[in-house]
């Protein structure tokens, strides 16, 4: 009994680690929330609308923090998970910033991605403050831990706080989901934390990353499903497109039409190419799944038709999903009709592990910035969309028959600068809004003046060229410009614009509301092409009562079950992708001057040279020149094109060196 009553006595020691425990959660909580929200006056309302949340991700913080009590050095313990919950906020709150979105549990899968590209968002006074917290932070927890040494790691007192705390936990969140007050918006994962608070939100990204079969999923009611779309679509009388015209989808950066923004007057039309496209052919507003960034995931739905809110929050599919499984897309849904299916991208091949996912999506060759020369970068060292015009082309003119051609643009792509009135950019911005918020428009406006103008070339493109061609252009999602961050702007944050265009006649249809995910359902209709699986299935079922429903069913079945909605001839077949069109060879090699000069084809500058299997310092002279310094017992030569994080995307064959095959 003594012993009993010594475990569950709380001497003063004990009081004040419960009275650290209960207010340090509290100061958390409140913390968390001023980090997500942006302000005070915010937290504020919150706490006053919704009190029952505020409580629920109080006590999570508590259940989170409770580890301190079995530890031996409790406060070293306590402060550790106290500022890990601190660093979640503080990185969501920069998210926020930067793409309009939190962290989330998919993040780690992109962290590679994220460092590649914080050079263009993260200056050096930052670093430098991160770095003197980091040392701050190192130096304490060497200071509590020598101060801190309590033995006891359990005491029943503390064990039956967390039970009670725990408890009334999950008692708190069931009432408050029985009142549909803390909901799941997995269309709008910023709204979705906004309503059922950060702590509870970002824990909630990580338990919704275990798959769950849904109760009613089975072989037969999926064979219900598939025997209803088959159905509608045997009464469809649609004619099919004999001449198999070429399919274009440009997908573009952070495109909107500027003039949309009330209160500001721009010196030109920033986009008079796309906005002669809207009145000329089917246009209109998509909903989309992301908003300021997540450029991936309007990307996959495009491509696949797939709706990727039934996935986790913020999942990047590139990274997670096709790691290892090949997909029906549109391009294997075109490769089943005889087309050849091309990808074009100026950015990086291996960024979100594209040179890999377009592969398991079933395309044949993809031209990254590692297979392109002659671009040029803009103020934020994007490349300009310009130069994609010529390797589209390429494409195209690579084969006799029909192709496929995915293009992503980047030229418009974030950071905007709030100093941009340093530049001298032709399109001059001027208005009653914001100086900051002039600045930014004024940077974007000419950006994507750059996007509009690639558009106008590509259509003359188009127009010179004797095969049928179709093209969608249509936008990923809105810029992550700060007009955007106020919840209340007049601007629905996840509609995106797009629009077609063919160098012979089409239809131009009205057509409403549509999601990101049908706009591949839409080319195949204009195209006069079949469709796939899922364009089949959002083309004939979108108006059933029960879509949703079923949309769960076949996402569930094609991603993640025994995939019985995809007929045998219909699979994905094992696909290996060529990076670039064009070989790069070795074809001669010449010395001069101690110098070795190697010649070849289709060289750029991420080409690196390779003698006797070790990489050596270049110079890029031109497309069919590289030099390098001489060596001693040259037995091989290659040339690899280099991706990010010096990733291998591809190899020319080994040239076998000799005194025969060299010249002076």
């Amino acid at each position: 009994m003594k012993r009993l009553n010594s475990i569950f006595k709380m001497d003063k020691k004990n009081r004040h680690q419960i009275l650290l425990w209960l207010i340090g959660g509290l100061i958390l909580t409140f913390a968390t929330e001023i980090f997500l929200r942006g302000s005070v006056k915010e937290v504020v309302s919150w706490v006053k609308e919704t009190p029952g949340v505020m409580l629920a991700n109080y006590l999570l913080i508590l259940m989170l923090t409770s580890i301190f009590f079995l530890a031996k050095r409790k406060y070293m313990v306590y402060f550790i998970s106290f500022v890990v919950i601190l660093g979640v906020s503080i990185t969501t709150f920069f998210l926020m910033k930067v793409r309009g979105t939190p962290l989330t549990f998919s993040d780690l899968y992109s962290i590679g991605e994220a460092m590649e590209i914080a050079d263009k968002y993260i200056n050096p006074t930052i670093i430098i403050i991160g770095i003197v917290c980091i040392a701050f932070l190192v130096v304490f927890c060497v200071f509590l831990y020598k101060l801190d040494g309590d033995t006891k790691r359990f005491k029943l007192i503390n064990f039956v706080l967390v039970f009670v705390v725990s408890a009334v936990f999950f008692t708190t969140v069931r009432s408050q989901q029985a009142k549909n007050i803390m909901v799941y918006k997995r269309w709008d994962i910023p709204a979705s934390y906004k309503c059922n608070g950060l702590t509870y939100s970002t824990v909630e990204s990580c338990l919704k990353y275990i798959r769950t079969k849904p109760n009613d999923y089975s072989q037969s009611k999926i064979a219900k499903i598939k025997e209803k779309v088959d159905k509608a679509e045997a009464n469809d009388n649609r004619k099919l497109n004999k001449n198999k015209p070429n399919v274009l989808f440009v997908q573009l950066e952070a495109f909107m039409d500027p003039k949309t923004i009330k209160g500001v007057k721009y010196s030109e039309d920033p986009i008079p190419n796309f906005r002669k496209l809207t009145k000329l052919y089917t246009s209109g507003m998509a909903n989309v799944p992301t908003t300021g960034g997540g450029t991936v995931r309007t990307e996959f739905e495009v491509m696949t038709g797939n709706n990727i809110d039934y996935l986790t929050p913020g999942e990047i599919p590139y990274s997670t999903i096709l790691k290892s499984k090949y997909y029906n897309s549109v391009a294997t849904t075109l490769s089943s009709q005889g087309y050849e299916t091309h990808a074009v991208h100026n950015f990086q091949g291996n960024f979100y592990g594209r040179n890999n996912a377009y592969g398991k999506l079933g395309f044949g060759d993809f031209t990254s910035q590692e297979y392109m020369s002659g671009y040029e970068l803009n103020e934020r060292n994007w490349i300009k969309d310009k130069i994609l015009t010529k390797y589209i082309k390429k494409a195209l003119d690579s084969t006799e028959g029909s192709d496929l051609v995915y293009t992503v643009t980047v030229q418009g792509h974030s950071s905007y600068p709030t100093d941009a009135e340093n530049y001298d950019f032709p399109i001059k911005v001027s208005g009653s809004l914001d100086q900051e918020i002039l600045n930014q428009l004024y940077y974007y406006a000419n950006q994507i003046k750059g996007t509009d103008d690639f558009i106008g070339d590509l259509v003359n493109m188009v127009d010179k060229m004797d095969e049928d061609t179709i093209v969608l252009f249509y936008s990923d999602h809105m810029p992550n410009l700060k007009l955007f961050t106020d919840d209340n702007f007049y601007l629905d944050k996840f509609k995106a614009p797009y629009a077609f265009y063919a160098n012979y006649d089409i239809e131009k249809y009205d057509i409403g509301k549509i999601e990101s995910y049908e706009l591949s359902s839409l080319m195949f209709k204009e195209a006069g092409l079949k469709y796939g699986p899922m364009e089949r299935f959002n083309t004939y079922m979108k108006n059933d009562k029960d879509f949703a429903k079923m949309q769960d069913l076949i996402e569930y079945d094609v991603l993640f079950g025994k995939s019985y909605y995809i007929s045998d001839d219909e699979k994905p077949k094992k696909n290996k992708i060529k990076m670039g069109i064009d070989n790069v060879c070795v074809s001669r090699i010449e010395h001069k001057d101690n110098k070795i000069l190697i010649h070849g084809e289709n060289f750029t500058t991420n080409s690196r040279v390779y003698l006797n299997d070790s990489p050596v310092s270049k110079r890029f002279i031109n497309e069919n020149t590289l030099e390098v310094d001489e060596i001693d017992n040259l037995e091989r030569v290659s040339v690899k094109q280099i991706g990010r994080n010096s990733v291998v995307l591809s190899s020319s064959d080994d040239f076998g060196y000799n005194s025969l095959n060299a010249s002076k």
